[in-house]
């Protein structure tokens, strides 16, 4: 389920506006994870402000090369885990018991970290733009059926059951982004930063006149047009969710690459859903999980989860705004 940059979550209004005329700013943006990540520092030195940033894309490369399912990095990483299915316990990289764990530890159902088979299924017929039989899919999600997977904490182990794969594309890129951003929190001369990692947007710091930052979503039917516009403060993050960012169409119907774990095939009913909360990674979590659930059922579940707020469109076009953002959201006309 991984997320790839079409200008998923557009951004106004930044940094670089007047407000910001004593401070100092450096930018870089590098192609990992699938997509453009931009980190933009602010303070008042250049030459900390790069070493900070420099070090925050590290820290992001660590993620990146350990959560990779398609290409050998470590000894210890997801493509090494992967390839040793059905051969008992297997030790991983920390970094990646970190994310099974607490990716596992939310308990939802509708995001199944096994579904790596099926989703090898869906890319290979991308290529030739046709679709997969059920008997395809079945056969895929029998991989990924309920304990496809175990960890233990205490041995740093992870087991695979027999053709069993593991993909991490519906949290990795948001837990990089969070990775990255509590790096450059490690830096005092950073005062304020924007880690935009294709969508995945992680707000550090407070502008200097006091105002919101202003974060556009884009709409899901019109790349150069906005859905709406969020008013954001300090340590906030944003991910959208969005059928539109990586699809092909046969025959007038459109697959996507977030697939429902229950089918195996495309989630419908949701275009796009956007989940706001204090962690990217988390963010990332929630705007797979919501676009997955039908809209009552997501609606429900934000409401009911603390600093969890929420924007989903669903394929009538119609927006749902969740109660917390009735002064931070403000609907495109």
């Amino acid at each position: 389920m991984r997320k790839v940059f079409f200008a998923v979550v557009l951004i106004s209004s930044l940094l670089t506006t007047g407000c910001f005329f004593q401070q100092k700013e450096y930018s870089d943006t590098r192609f990992l994870m699938d997509t453009l990540i931009k980190i933009t520092a602010y303070g008042e030195n250049q030459e900390p402000l790069e070493a900070a940033t420099t070090k925050a894309f590290k820290a992001l490369q660590a993620v990146a090369d350990v959560t990779d399912p398609y290409e050998s990095h470590l000894e210890d990483d997801l493509y090494a885990l992967n390839q040793k299915a059905g051969q008992g316990s297997v030790k991983v990289n920390p970094l990646l018991l970190n994310i099974l764990t607490k990716t596992e530890a939310f308990h939802h159902k509708q995001i199944n970290l096994a579904l790596g088979k099926v989703i090898e299924v869906w890319q290979a017929h991308g290529k030739d733009k046709t679709v997969p039989t059920k008997e395809e899919i079945q056969t895929a999600l029998s991989t990924a059926k309920p304990g496809a997977f175990t960890i233990n904490e205490i041995d740093g182990t992870v087991t695979l059951a027999p053709k069993a794969s593991l993909d991490l594309g519906a949290v990795a890129k948001g837990y990089g982004v969070e990775t990255a951003a509590l790096e450059l929190k490690k830096h005092p001369e950073v005062e304020a930063a924007l880690v935009n990692g294709g969508g995945n947007i992680k707000v550090i710091g407070t502008k200097k006149d006091g105002k919101p930052w202003r974060i556009g979503i884009q709409n899901p039917r019109d790349s150069k047009k906005l859905l709406g516009t969020l008013a954001l403060t300090d340590n906030i993050a944003v991910a959208t969710s969005g059928d539109y960012q990586r699809y092909y169409e046969v025959n007038g119907v459109r697959y996507h690459h977030i697939i429902d774990p229950v089918t195996g095939f495309p989630a419908r009913g949701t275009i796009s859903a956007t989940a706001i909360t204090t962690s990217a990674y988390v963010a990332d979590y929630y705007s797979t999980l919501l676009f997955v659930l039908p809209v009552d059922e997501a609606m429900k579940l934000v409401e009911n989860t603390k600093d969890l707020e929420a924007v989903i469109e669903d394929d009538q076009g119609k927006v749902y705004v969740s109660s917390g953002l009735k002064d931070k959201f403000t609907l495109a006309k």
